[in-house]
């Protein structure tokens, strides 16, 4: 009977234990979150730059190729 006991409490241990190392990655996640949420609107609505609306195009890709079904 005392290993049952012994076992139940190591459960409720490792239980309790997991559960306070997850409210410390979540509360670390969420400053982390906010900090980034707070740089995006301290950026405002700035239009993007033209260097972000260019696509690159990797030289090394090769051309295109279009094919067409055959029937």
């Amino acid at each position: 009977m005392g290993a049952f006991f012994r076992i139940l409490l190591i459960a409720i241990l490792i239980f309790y234990a997991f559960n306070i190392i997850v409210k410390l990655i979540f509360r670390h996640k969420m400053k982390k979150l906010q900090k980034q949420m707070e740089q995006f609107q301290q950026g405002g609505a700035e239009a993007p730059s033209d260097e972000a609306k260019t696509p690159h195009v990797d030289p090394n890709i090769g051309e295109y190729t279009d094919f067409e079904e055959v029937e």
